[in-house]
């Protein structure tokens, strides 16, 4: 299966359970930040990479008469899935759904003021997603990310390595300050974010894996907690199978070049 296929294979199996992809638990913290976005940059034209578990997209469409909305979605089920569940919804009909890749992002050269990202980066080849994001940014537009990130004193990824056992399909994590210089290098200019903490259990995390691919290296997974048990509790509380991570979300501009 290529990498376009697992990835519309997981944008369905995470609108069904919304456990990593815009969970209810942080909808309102990011909501205000993107509100904050708007009503601070006025940008007319907003996409959003990816529909997520839908209810972002549904507060903007619901509640932002001043933005024209356009979702990239990998999975053209997920699409006519959302638009079935929402089809009382009058507004609905004003999002520009359009079905694509974001390593081959659908949308014309400058033609969005903010590109929205939520929780799925981590997920993609970055590096290509990102050049393709800045091709679609008019100049001086904006960049919004949120997502999971790497504890900072974290620098040998010792939670990228344990999610790579549950997920071949996982990435990479960036620590905050690498994915700003990241993000510097692509012209990318970082305005303000901050950093929230949310808590996980690692059993809730094994059994979300284990749905997806029908079976997980569990052993190799309780033998590596085991064997840095010391670094993941320093910098990560690991404590009784809950686990803190870090959530970044940041603003970056589009620079001219």
């Amino acid at each position: 299966m290529d990498r376009l296929k697992q990835l519309q294979k997981w944008s369905i199996y995470e609108f069904e359970k919304t456990f990593f992809i815009e969970p209810l638990f942080r909808h309102e913290m990011v909501m205000e930040k993107i509100n904050d976005v708007i009503d601070t940059y006025k940008p007319k034209v907003v996409v959003k990479a990816g529909l997520g578990s839908g209810k972002i997209v549904l507060d903007l469409i619901n509640n932002r008469k001043d933005i024209t909305l356009a979702v990239v979605e990998p999975s053209l089920k997920i699409i006519e899935e959302f638009v079935r569940i929402n089809s009382d919804n009058p507004r609905v009909k004003d999002i520009g759904f359009i079905n694509g890749d974001f390593s081959n992002f659908p949308v014309d050269y400058y033609g969005a003021d903010l590109i929205i990202s939520i929780d799925n980066l981590d997920f993609q080849e970055t590096a290509p997603v990102v050049d393709e994001f800045k091709r679609a940014l008019q100049f001086d537009a904006h960049f919004f990310f949120a997502g999971i990130v790497l504890d900072d004193d974290d620098i040998e990824g010792v939670y990228d390595d344990f999610m790579r056992i549950l997920s071949p399909l996982h990435n990479d994590y960036y620590l905050k300050d690498d994915l700003k210089t990241f993000m510097n290098l692509k012209d990318f200019t970082f305005v303000k974010g901050r950093i929230e903490h949310f808590d996980y259990n690692i059993d809730e995390i094994k059994n979300h894996f284990s749905g997806y691919y029908g079976e997980i290296d569990s052993d190799g997974a309780e033998n590596y907690l085991i064997s840095n048990s010391g670094v993941l509790s320093e910098i990560y509380k690991l404590k009784d199978r809950s686990i803190t991570l870090p959530y970044f979300t940041g603003l970056f501009t589009r620079r001219k070049i």
